[in-house]
């Protein structure tokens, strides 16, 4: 492989797929960015087995091949060149950098080594805009749970149909629901549970400003197919859990409460919670509310109120102010709305206002309160 490429142009190709490779390896190869040179475009890999990445950055070739060399070390060096063209030269697994003054050289692994990536999948086709992609994954993506024995819980559901997109998370403690009514091009209605980190990037890339071409949702596996780059994921097998069984209908209690006096509030008082349930008293009452905490174990307590719209029954229940505060920032209206009913069933949270970019929908479970 000989070919001169743009130092930014590379660098940033390096940069999208980092992410993508292991920390800690099964394998050594797998430590390692794959680089191929073919038909004026240097593409770059990376996978851990379960999910891969691949981007393609245009470059002059001299000469076709590939190698692979160990990511960390790779983006280190290219970081720290100078601006302008650098080569890249493959001589008997090495990869030697040609920079301005100067030159780097990398011991490698044959590219042959590399465990086969895929680049198209057969299934059902979706067009899905970069914009509900990064949108919904943001609104979702942070309540999955990291219990590895409910692993359906560890991703995110989501289906689409020609009419609607849903995305659903939980971890069992809460659950974020996003529905979004739009008129996708889709071959016939489709749904998986995708791994967070899976979607996580790929909404990373669509927020960036990448052009999502189309999603393929496949058996056991799906494919982002975005202007220049691919990402390649398996799937979790199912089933996923009844989510609409589980947020209620009934509650009566219904609490407007202004966003953004209510979350600073929170996360002021949350300071001085438990380390471990890190639990919130919320005590409602017509007009107000008030949050507070105390904590035997470091000796302080801390409450606040925040001025409310509600004028029904008195209501005490406790919360985890980590998760409160996460749903909080996800809500961009100026008021939400709290349905309650008792101090031992879920709570739900909804934005109040327009909600134009899709219908949000949370659920938070109460904590025991502390004698």
């Amino acid at each position: 492989m000989n070919i001169s490429i743009d130092k930014e142009s590379l660098f940033n190709g390096l940069q999208r797929v980092s992410n993508i490779v292991p920390q800690k390896p099964t394998l050594p190869v797998l430590s390692n960015f794959l680089l191929r040179a073919s038909q004026g475009k240097l593409s770059i890999s990376g996978t851990d087995m379960d999910i891969s990445m691949t981007t393609s950055v245009a470059c002059d070739v001299a000469e076709e091949g590939g190698i692979t060399v160990n990511a960390r070390r790779f983006v280190g060096v290219i970081r720290e060149l100078p601006s302008g063209t650098v080569t890249l030269r493959v001589e008997k697994d090495k990869l030697t950098v040609v920079f301005a003054k100067g030159e780097s050289i990398f011991d490698g692994i044959p590219a042959t080594d590399y465990p086969a990536l895929r680049d198209s999948i057969e299934g059902v086709e979706a067009v899905v805009s970069s914009a509900d992609l990064s949108l919904m994954v943001e609104k979702t993506g942070f309540s999955v749970s990291s219990d590895r024995t409910r692993l359906a819980l560890t991703g995110i559901y989501w289906k689409v149909t020609p009419e609607e997109m849903v995305m659903v998370s939980t971890d069992g403690h809460r659950l974020s629901l996003v529905s979004k009514k739009t008129e996708t091009v889709i071959t016939a209605s489709a749904e998986s549970i995708i791994p967070q980190k899976s979607l996580m990037q790929a909404a990373q890339l669509a927020s960036s400003g990448a052009e999502l071409k189309k999603v393929v949702f496949g058996t056991g596996a799906i494919l982002f197919d975005f202007d220049g780059t691919t990402i390649f994921s398996k799937l979790i097998e199912g089933p996923y859990p009844n989510f609409r069984q589980v947020i209620p209908t009934t509650n009566s209690k219904k609490v407007i409460v202004p966003v953004e006096p209510f979350a600073a509030a929170v996360r002021r008082v949350a300071v001085l919670s438990s380390s471990i349930t890190h639990q919130v008293k919320l005590e409602i009452a017509p007009g107000q509310i008030t949050i507070s905490t105390r904590n035997d174990e470091i000796g302080g307590e801390s409450h606040e109120t925040v001025d409310i719209a509600y004028d029904g029954e008195p209501l005490t229940a406790g919360y985890n102010a980590s998760f409160l505060s996460e749903i909080l920032r996800r809500i961009d209206t100026g008021e939400i709305v709290l349905e309650l009913e008792t101090p031992t069933t879920a709570c739900i949270i909804k934005p109040v206002g327009d909600q134009t970019s899709g219908d949000y929908v949370y659920l938070i479970m109460p904590l025991r309160l502390s004698e």
